[in-house]
């Protein structure tokens, strides 16, 4: 990130996440991921946000980096997990 005043090249000196709380239209959950800055050349101390993720909601990955985005696709899971299905009805003529 640049710096508002000089123009010079900062990184954060610290980086926190802030994680919304319900899920846009598609599922999926938006973490921003916020820094703090301070300039080595002029000294002037900012924050500011570094990123935007957003995942979920169908394996897909946005990411957004400033003025920059992009999507990844993971992998499909070969397997969502098994499916047991339980007679209630079976269970309580078993106790009897």
């Amino acid at each position: 990130m640049k710096c508002p005043r000089c123009g010079y090249e900062v990184q954060p000196t610290r980086v926190w996440h802030l994680t919304s709380p319900l899920p846009d239209a598609e599922g999926r959950v938006t973490i921003t991921v916020m820094g703090s800055f301070k300039c080595p050349n002029c000294g002037y101390s900012w924050r500011g946000k570094v990123s935007i993720l957003k995942v979920g909601g169908g394996h897909e990955v946005e990411i957004d980096e400033g003025r920059r985005r992009r999507r990844e696709r993971t992998a499909e899971p070969s397997e969502r997990g098994r499916v047991i299905e339980v007679d209630v009805s079976e269970i309580l003529s078993e106790e009897e």
